[in-house]
């Protein structure tokens, strides 16, 4: 008797484990319908809206589901019978789920990378699309300006601007140029003055054929509209340093054309290629222009540096106006010309030198004439604004 009920009590106890276990096994695979319907989610997603946003996160989600369902069958597998066969099942079970992880661990590291790449490769385009864009916006500008300075080449207001301030300086058998910076009214001295920016060897070759020149003047040719003036003019300032030297016209009339120097604040803006007009009085003659460009900005003479321009230039240039051709501002004087050989050298008139007009405007400050320089702001001539924009 005693035998038949444990045998009873057992067979109960088998029953309810059978049924445990078969509950469990019924629940595990309503997580694997779950998980199938994830990725069936994630398919549907993908093939719906391609956003990888929603991609990740749903594959995170299956990630997070399919390790607590690992989590969970280590559980039940320690709590059966080894070898047994719901052993078995959870085992297979659990080595399906590892498996899935190490498939979403690796989708979602693919993805990851893919995505790096794919935004690497755009921020590259982007960044070499703008490159390209500010090369081409560049020349354009630089396209437009040169066309928008050769529809602005009126020719009165360039005789205005660069020919009639410029003037010529003579000696017994010297002959040079220089330029009108400044006539009117002296705030340092309340009287009408006018000055003239020349290079420091003309008026030093002046006086040396005529000593008496440094204290009765010599003689500086003014040049108005349909008249020409001859004036006495002394040296008051010069620096051989930088071949620089002011002049002042013995004069009380106030002269109607004045150049305009580039503003100080501007002289670093100068570079290669850009426009100039050179305009002086080669061997004797009335002022004349000539058209180039800046060539070099670094040219070491004697301890101080000029700039090289390719406009040409001739014997008697020295002392006068280098302008800039689109807004006719003064941005230096010219100082030296090349020559090549020894016996009788040959002048290479493309290859000129100029004092900058930042070392023209130190050397005034030191001498506390600085004042004497007038500048007018002056727009460049640029018609960027009716270009069609890029695309």
């Amino acid at each position: 008797m005693k035998r038949t009920v444990l045998e009873v009590i057992c067979g109960l106890l088998a029953l309810a484990s059978m049924a445990w276990f078969h509950h469990q096994l019924v629940r595990l695979e309503l997580q694997q319908v779950d998980v199938s319907a994830l990725e069936r989610k994630v398919e549907d997603a993908v093939a719906a809206a391609g956003d990888t946003r929603d991609l990740q996160q749903l594959r995170q989600q299956i990630l997070q589901q399919t390790e607590a369902r690992m989590a969970s069958l280590e559980v039940q597998l320690a709590n059966v019978a080894a070898g047994s066969t719901d052993a078995r099942q959870i085992e297979g079970e659990l080595e399906r789920a590892r498996l899935e992880v190490t498939v979403f661990r690796n989708q979602l590291a693919t993805d990851f990378e893919r995505t790096k790449a794919m935004v690497d490769a755009y921020i590259t385009e982007v960044r070499r699309n703008e490159q390209d864009a500010a090369a081409r916006l560049s020349q354009t500008q630089t396209a437009v300006a040169a066309i928008a300075s050769q529809l602005h080449r009126d020719p009165t207001e360039l005789t205005k601007s660069m020919l009639l301030p410029t003037v010529q300086l003579n000696g017994t058998d010297t002959v040079g140029s220089g330029t009108l910076v400044f006539s009117g009214e002296n705030p340092a001295t309340d009287r009408v003055e006018s000055y003239v920016l020349t290079s420091h060897h003309v008026v030093r070759n002046i006086l040396s054929d005529a000593p008496r020149a440094a204290s009765d003047g010599f003689d500086v040719s003014i040049y108005l509209p349909g008249e020409k003036l001859v004036v006495k003019g002394k040296m008051v300032a010069h620096q051989q340093k930088i071949d620089a030297a002011l002049v002042r016209l013995c004069t009380d009339r106030v002269l109607p054309n004045v150049a305009n120097v580039l503003p100080r604040a501007e002289s670093g803006q100068v570079k290669v290629w850009d426009p100039v007009c050179a305009v002086g009085c080669p061997l004797g003659n009335d002022p004349v222009p000539s058209h180039g460009e800046i060539s070099s900005l670094r040219n070491e003479l004697n301890g101080a540096n000029y700039w090289m321009i390719n406009a040409p230039t001739y014997f008697g240039n020295s002392g006068g106006g280098i302008y800039r051709a689109d807004t006719k501002q003064l941005i230096g004087v010219f100082s030296k010309i090349y020559t090549h050989g020894k016996g009788a050298p040959v002048v290479v008139p493309h290859m000129g030198l100029c004092t900058p007009i930042e070392q023209i405007y130190q050397w005034l400050a030191a001498e506390k004439l600085d004042h004497l320089l007038q500048s007018n702001a002056v727009r460049r001539p640029d018609l960027g604004s009716l270009a069609a924009p890029l695309r």
